[in-house]
This record gives structure tokens, C-alpha cells and sequence, in this order.
């Protein structure tokens, strides 16, 4: 069945649950707690990337790869720094068709053309991938930030491409995996599966695992493809449509599938927690919390920002929830990134949020850039590393 896919920014649908809510002044929006820090966040160097993702909705994050970090903006600028100490090693403008490397300062900041960079960053078989919401997917040398192919797949490509089992997986916004080639591009295959009409902006990364591909879609469906041919192994529903309104029908699973010891973790907004078997889809259990931001797992331990900003510590083998935190309820804020014994959560006014892991006790709260954080942070040894929304790279870590 063929149908015209409208898509809803995050911006929208929190605007509007955030209007609704200010109409009571019960429900207005909590201010956060004052908090006096018990833990010491130092930073450890700062840069950018151009003008970050500005205001669109976007999960462009920065990716690791040996000892390198790679960022990227939405305008077209992707650049590699030292994970050690922020020296800039590569920037590439992707605008420039001849992509010839840019060494040192970002030159191009005033060309008002858009690369539209919104799926990435990634790595993987010795690449650095990023796609673009015109449907282009580029692979590039970590090492000099050579193009080394770049294809269209027609189709908008707004989560990270993703590298495994000898293969480059693509999901867009269309309802459409593709299977590249990491070596030239080459399409392997293709798999289409079908999506609602309407839909949240944005769309999951794929996870491979165990000779599978392991996809969520914008009708509340997992699904596990098999990785080398695109044969579909199994579909299920996490999620069905219900309520009265459009933006209340909305079961997009938006964040990505995340597979241990042969159980797939998946969650759906105004869906449910599901755990599944890999190889048959089978339910293990399911517990009733909705979001559309991604998980982390550490040692057995779901960690879950739902759709209200409450923060969850869930028990992977039984579904039991460990704790549970409202600081952040009904605020705009990033999926969780477990680092060392700390939970972190930012937030679209530029604070940074400590937890501890093991009890969910508020620790810390820490304020940097007021264009906000957007998207998860990535952990490189003792480092965690953030983007703004405008593009500055923080680079911190706690000293015990």
C-alpha cells in the first residue's frame, strides 16, 4: 500500500503537550531542583563544527573511531579531532564537489548551500559514513577525510547508516532499507516496509546482530530482516494507533532496537517496552513505557528517558523497574548516556544532568550552551563527548 508520509517534528508534538499542560498551573512545567554538586565535571577541550544543526530535528551525533572523533553539521561541514586532546586533524566541506580536505580553520561557513547532513555520524570496515535528506550516503577516509564514494539512494536518510555483517545498512525516512556495499556503495538490496501517515521526523537506526538485521518503523513494527540477502525473517506490532487525536495515533519505534544475548529491547512513542526474541519475534514481556528518544544498556540495566522527560532504570531480565527519577519531567531533553557510574541527560536550555546509576540520585547539573543539547553523548575512554545544537563540542569527565 502506497500513501503520502507526513512527518511531525519533536518540536511540534512537545510544543503542543507542553501548551496543553500550561493551561493548568498544577501542570506547568516543574522548575528543576537547586542542587549543590557532588561530583567534579571538568572539561577537557572544547571546539565546533560550523553552525551544528541549528534549529531543525536532528540525531547527528559525534562518532569514535580509534583514537579520532569525528563531528559533522548539518550545513555540510564533517571534521576528525584527537579524542586526546581536541587537535583538529580534517575538515571537509561536502558541499565542495571536487571534496578536497580543508586543513585547519572551517572556511566555508558563509556559502549558503546545505548539505543537509541528518543521518550519522558513523564508522566502521576502516570508514567514516554520513547521509543526507537528499538521499546521498558518503563514505570517507578516517585518516584524511577523502571522499572515498558517495551514491544516492533516493530516499531521505535521516539515521546514521550502520556497519555489520560485511554490509553498510541505510533506513530512511521513506519506509526503505538498503543494503550497501562498504566498499564502492554498490546496492545490495533493498527491503520497503510499510509506515503510517503520519509519523514523528525522524526514523531509528537499523542493529544488526546475530545474521540480522533488527529495524523499528513509523507504524510501531520490529522487524528482523536477514542481513545478507533482505529476506524478512519476522514483523511484529509493539504498538497499535489509539486515541482520538492524529498526534495521539502516533507509534513511531524512533528509537533504535537494541539487541543482548538474543533478546531485542524495543520501545515505541505512545507504545510500550517490549522485549522480544530474536530469532522469532516472540514476546518475553512488556511493560507500559512510551518514547521516542533511544535506550542505553549497561550490565542488564535498561536505561529509559520516556516521552515526558521521566527518567528509568530498567531490569532487562523481568522488565522490573529499578528506580526512577521526575527531575527532568515534561522538560525537552536527550536520551541517556551511561558514563562510568553516572547516567547523563542534557537538556535544549544547555544543562548537562548527573545521575548515579545505581539509585538514580540527582548529583549534579551543570550549564553550558544556551542553543541546548539535542542528541546523546558518546563515551571514548574516560571522556564523555556532547554536541550543541550549534555545534560546539564538549568534551568532559568526571574525576573521582
Amino acid at each position: 500500500m502506497k500513501f503520502a508520509i507526513r512527518a511531525v517534528t519533536l518540536a511540534l508534538v512537545m510544543g503542543l503537550s507542553v501548551t496543553a499542560c500550561s493551561s493548568n498551573d498544577e501542570d506547568a512545567i516543574p522548575e528543576y531542583p537547586e542542587i549543590d554538586n557532588k561530583i567534579n565535571v571538568e572539561s577537557v577541550w572544547s571546539s565546533s563544527v560550523g553552525a551544528g544543526v541549528e534549529h531543525y530535528d536532528s540525531t547527528l551525533k559525534p562518532a569514535v573511531f580509534g583514537d579520532k572523533v569525528f563531528v559533522a553539521s548539518r550545513r555540510g561541514t564533517v571534521a576528525a579531532f584527537s579524542v586526546a586532546d581536541g587537535d583538529s586533524l580534517w575538515s571537509l566541506d561536502l558541499r565542495d564537489k571536487d571534496d578536497a580536505p580543508l586543513f585547519g580553520s572551517i572556511s566555508h561557513w558563509w556559502n549558503d548551500r546545505n548539505a543537509k547532513i541528518a543521518g550519522g555520524i558513523s564508522v566502521g570496515y576502516d570508514k567514516v559514513y554520513v547521509g543526507t535528506e537528499d538521499g546521498e550516503v558518503v563514505a570517507l577516509n578516517p585518516e584524511t577525510g577523502e571522499v572515498v564514494w558517495r551514491v544516492n539512494v533516493k530516499a531521505e536518510v535521516l539515521a546514521a547508516p550502520v556497519a555489520g555483517e560485511g554490509l553498510l545498512y541505510v533506513n530512511t525516512g521513506g519506509g526503505r532499507i538498503f543494503a550497501l556495499s562498504p566498499d564502492n556503495g554498490e546496492v545490495r538490496w533493498m527491503h520497503e516496509y510499510e509506515n503510517s501517515k503520519l509519523t514523528l521526523r525522524g526514523i531509528s537506526e537499523v542493529t544488526t546482530a546475530a545474521g540480522g538485521v533488527v529495524y523499528g518503523t513509523g507504524s510501531g513494527h520490529v522487524g528482523v530482516l536477514i542481513a545478507d540477502k533482505g529476506v524478512p525473517a519476522w514483523e511484529e506490532a509493539i504498538a497499535a494507533p489509539k486515541g482520538a487525536t492524529d498526534l495521539a495515533r502516533i507509534v513511531d519505534v524512533d528509537a533504535t532496537p537494541i539487541v543482548q544475548d538474543g533478546t531485542i529491547y524495543a520501545i515505541a512513542y505512545n507504545g510500550q517496552l517490549v522485549a522480544m526474541d530474536l530469532r522469532t519475534g516472540r514476546e518475553l514481556w512488556k511493560r507500559d513505557y512510551a518514547s521516542f528518544r533511544s535506550m542505553h544498556l549497561a550490565e542488564n540495566v535498561l536505561y529509559i528517558v520516556d516521552s515526558q522527560g521521566r527518567l528509568y532504570a530498567i531490569d532487562t531480565r523481568s522488565g522490573g523497574e529499578l528506580w526512577s527519577s521526575l527531575t527532568l519531567y515534561k522538560h525537552f531533553v536527550t536520551a541517556p548516556t551511561v558514563y562510568k557510574n553516572y547516567v547523563v541527560v542534557g537538556d535544549n536550555e544547555g544543562n548537562l544532568h548527573w545521575f548515579s546509576r545505581d539509585k538514580g540520585e540527582y548529583l549534579a547539573r551543570d550549564d553550558y550552551d544556551s542553543s541546548g543539547f539535542y542528541t546523546d553523548g558518546v563515551v571514548a575512554d574516560d571522556k564523555l563527548i556532547l554536541q550543541t545544537r550549534n555545534g560546539e563540542i564538549e568534551v568532559l569527565r568526571v574525576t573521582e
